[in-house]
């Protein structure tokens, strides 16, 4: 395993990236002085349970033990772990309790299914396997609901994608080229909708991916507006940060808008369709990107999303989370982009996105990402194990 983690790093160096490893307690202890080399490489170690057990079969008192006894050992360790990853990627909601009252500031459990292939795309002798393992993972679908990270409460909730490596290696049986263009066409897809692509790459499978990591981070370093590609722990500070942003916007006299940001540096302010009286560089899919973070406005309708008193919370509050400036008015002929739904679910969200873009109404909204990043990458590979005894080890629940 060390000579993967050393090929998996030799990688990232050569983009200039880094990467998030999540690994069991356990394995910290017994291998030490390995994972010490690993540390100022522009790696970030999080918690994947004390030992790699399904933590939705066991009590709330063991979890809570578990994560307890993991921090402790990481904290032996010089590790500051500020993230968790379930083993089986477990996300039963009691679960996020512990997790949330253990200390962390993150968790990546909840898988999202890419819309890569279909089932006639799957060999007939796989299917079963195939099944089996979107069965126990249980995914969101990307086609209903957006790939972005989450607040729960204080708790940075970050999805994980999939196809993974497990899944085309072991349960498809995928050769390379089939992992690369799989993983390239995700990117593809989080690119053009301004989401996250979090590429799960166990590392013990990184000698067979290697191309197709390298393929995906080539093309990331080559796209404008740029990606951004950080580490799970840099995720979540960017979206505590950016929680608490927001456009404030005000009425003058002449019919304009007088706009100011306020949240942290890099966030990025896009409009379409309205005159501004501050610089301008072109962004993406018709926006520009300010250059300033006090500017003044001009459209012909009220750049903003238009909600009825009736619209859902749930509602209001994604289109929020998504950047859009929302005001509550009963009058519709104000807005061109208007919205008077009382119902609203997470499987919803796809369907409300792509009737606002497809409007190309005039609009003015925050960009998810830092410093004009279109869509953000996440490497990230679980490590379950360093040697074959800690695999034996592993099978007794060690």
């Amino acid at each position: 395993m060390e000579l993967n983690l050393s090929q998996f790093s030799e990688i990232l160096r050569k983009y200039d990236c880094g990467a998030t490893f999540p690994i069991t307690a356990v394995a910290i202890m017994r291998h030490k002085e390995v994972i010490a080399k690993f540390l100022n490489g522009n790696i970030e170690f999080a918690v994947h349970g004390y030992v790699h057990i399904d933590l939705d079969q066991v009590s709330q008192e063991v979890r809570s033990q578990h994560l307890r006894k993991a921090r402790a050992i990481f904290s032996e360790a010089g590790i500051n772990a500020c993230g968790f990853r379930s083993p089986y990627l477990s996300h039963a909601a009691e679960l996020y309790d512990v997790i949330r009252d253990t200390g962390f500031e993150y968790v990546s459990n909840q898988p999202i299914l890419w819309e890569v292939f279909g089932d006639k795309d799957v060999p007939a002798a796989k299917t079963s396997g195939y099944k089996r393992a979107l069965d126990l993972y249980m995914p969101w679908k990307s086609t209903e609901r957006s790939s972005l990270p989450r607040m729960k409460g204080q708790l940075v909730d970050i999805p994980v994608s999939l196809p993974d490596d497990e899944i085309l290696m072991d349960r498809l049986e995928s050769p390379a080229a089939l992992v690369k263009e799989t993983w390239k066409q995700i990117l593809s897809q989080a690119y053009q909708r301004e989401e996250l692509f979090t590429l799960q790459l166990h590392p013990e499978r990184v000698a067979g991916c290697a191309d197709a990591l390298s393929a995906v981070l080539l093309e990331a370093r080559s796209l404008l507006p740029h990606v951004w590609i950080a580490r799970l722990d840099e995720i979540t500070e960017w979206w505590q940060a950016r929680s608490s942003c927001k456009l404030q916007v005000t009425d003058r006299r002449d019919g304009g808008f007088d706009c100011a940001v306020i949240g942290p540096a890099g966030i990025t302010t896009l409009i379409r369709g309205v005159d501004v009286d501050v610089p301008t560089t072109s962004w993406a899919n018709g926006y520009r990107q300010v250059e300033a973070r006090s500017f003044i406005i001009h459209a012909e309708t009220r750049p903003f999303i238009g909600v009825s008193e009736r619209t859902s919370l749930l509602l209001r509050d994604w289109l929020l989370q998504r950047g859009y400036v929302v005001e509550v008015s009963e009058e519709k002929q104000l807005y061109l982009c208007y919205f008077d739904e009382p119902e609203f679910s997470a499987e919803h969200e796809r369907l409300v996105l792509e009737t606002i873009e497809e409007l190309n109404s005039p609009l003015i909204r925050l960009g998810l990402w830092p410093d004009g990043a279109r869509c953000a990458l996440s490497i990230t590979g679980d490590i379950d194990a360093l040697t074959i005894w800690d695999y034996v080890l592993r099978l007794f629940g060690q």
